[in-house]
C-alpha cells in the first residue's frame, strides 16, 4: 500500500527536477530580426554564479553575451523565426534553465474596420453589408493577422494562418462580424510595412438600394486613438437625421454627454458600464440608440456630443 504514494513522490521530484528556474530574464521578447539586449539575473534561491556563459534563444546562440558580474549577464538576441523558444546558458558544463517562454515577434501596427459586417439584419427591415479591400504598394508579402496568439499568458501559434496581402496587388478582405453591437475588425500587419498598405471600408444597405455605392467608413490607425475625449459638433436634432451614436474604447466604462451647440447647456448625461474577458483584447463598441430622440434634446436645432474615457476613444460617430 505504500508504494503508490512512494512512486507519486518520486514522479513529484523528478517533475520539479525538470522543471528548474535557474534565472529570469528581462525583457521577454524581441524582434525577429534580433539586436535586443536582454538581462539575465541568476535567481537569489540557487547557488548559481555566472562564470563563463554561453546564451541561447531556442538552438540559436547570442551573437554578444556580457559577464556583469557573477549574478548578471547581458545577452543580445540573435536574429530568428517568429515563435516562442526556451532560453538556456551553458556554463561551465552545466545547462542552465528558466521556465519563462521568450518570444521572437515583429511590432505590429493595430488597424481597425470600425463596422466590418457580414449580411446583417438590422432596424426598420433594413441589412446591412462591409466591402472591405486593401492594397499594398510594397514589393513584399505582407499579413494583416498575427502568427502568435496569447491563451492565459502563453505564447501559441494562432488557430488561423494569418491572412496575406500579395505584392503590389490588391486583396478583399472578408468581414467577420454577424452581430450588430460588435461590428468592429481588427488587422495587425507588421508595422515597418503597415504604411504600404492602403484600405477602403464601405457600408451597403442593401434592402433598398442593393446597387448604391454605399457609404465610406474611415479606417483607423493605432496612432488615431490617442484621445480620452472626442467632440462631435454640430449635431442636427432633426428626426431625418443620425440619432444613433457608436464609441470604440477599451475602457470599463464611457461617459456621454449631449450639450447645446452655441451655449454648451447640458441636456442629456449617461454613463455606460462595460465588461469583457479578462483574457482578450477589451477593445469593443458601446451603442446608444436614439441619443437624440427626448424632447429636452429635441428643443435644440444642433448639439455638441462629448464622449469621455480614462483610456483612448476612438471612432466616436453619429449615424442613422
Amino acid at each position: 500500500m505504500r508504494l503508490i504514494p512512494y512512486v507519486l513522490l518520486t514522479l513529484l521530484a523528478a517533475t520539479a527536477a525538470a522543471q528548474t528556474d535557474d534565472f529570469m530574464f528581462s525583457p521577454s521578447s524581441s524582434p525577429p530580426e534580433g539586436g535586443a539586449e536582454i538581462e539575465i539575473l541568476a535567481n537569489a534561491n540557487t547557488y548559481l554564479r555566472f562564470t563563463a556563459p554561453q546564451v541561447f534563444f531556442g538552438d540559436v546562440a547570442s551573437p554578444r553575451v556580457t559577464l556583469v558580474d557573477a549574478y548578471n549577464v547581458k545577452a543580445v538576441a540573435p536574429p530568428h523565426a517568429i515563435g516562442a523558444v526556451a532560453v538556456t546558458v551553458r556554463d561551465n558544463g552545466a545547462l542552465l534553465h528558466s521556465l519563462s517562454q521568450f518570444v521572437f515577434r515583429p511590432q505590429l501596427e493595430e488597424i481597425i474596420i470600425p463596422i466590418a459586417f457580414k449580411p446583417v439584419d438590422a432596424s426598420f427591415g433594413t441589412r446591412w453589408v462591409s466591402e472591405i479591400s486593401v492594397y499594398n504598394d510594397s514589393d513584399d508579402v505582407v499579413p494583416i493577422d498575427p502568427e502568435l496568439c496569447y491563451i492565459f499568458g502563453t505564447v501559441v501559434p494562432c488557430s488561423q494562418p494569418p491572412r496575406r496581402v500579395p505584392p503590389n496587388a490588391s486583396m478583399s478582405i472578408e468581414p467577420l462580424s454577424t452581430w450588430a453591437p460588435q461590428p468592429a475588425m481588427v488587422l495587425l500587419p507588421p508595422a515597418d510595412h503597415a504604411d504600404r498598405l492602403h484600405f477602403t471600408a464601405r457600408l451597403h444597405e442593401t434592402s433598398r438600394d442593393p446597387d448604391g455605392p454605399g457609404t465610406e467608413i474611415p479606417v483607423i490607425r493605432s496612432r488615431d486613438f490617442q484621445k480620452n475625449h472626442v467632440w462631435l459638433p454640430s449635431i442636427p436634432t432633426n428626426v431625418r437625421f443620425p440619432s444613433t451614436l457608436r464609441v470604440l474604447t477599451r475602457w470599463f466604462f464611457i461617459i456621454v454627454r449631449v450639450k447645446d451647440n452655441t451655449t454648451g447647456e447640458l441636456l442629456f448625461e449617461q454613463t455606460i458600464q462595460r465588461s469583457f474577458p479578462t483574457d482578450s483584447d477589451p477593445l469593443g463598441t458601446v451603442t446608444l440608440s436614439d441619443l437624440l430622440a427626448s424632447a429636452a434634446v429635441r428643443a435644440h436645432a444642433n448639439v455638441r456630443i462629448e464622449v469621455e474615457s480614462q483610456s483612448p476613444v476612438c471612432d466616436a460617430h453619429a449615424h442613422r
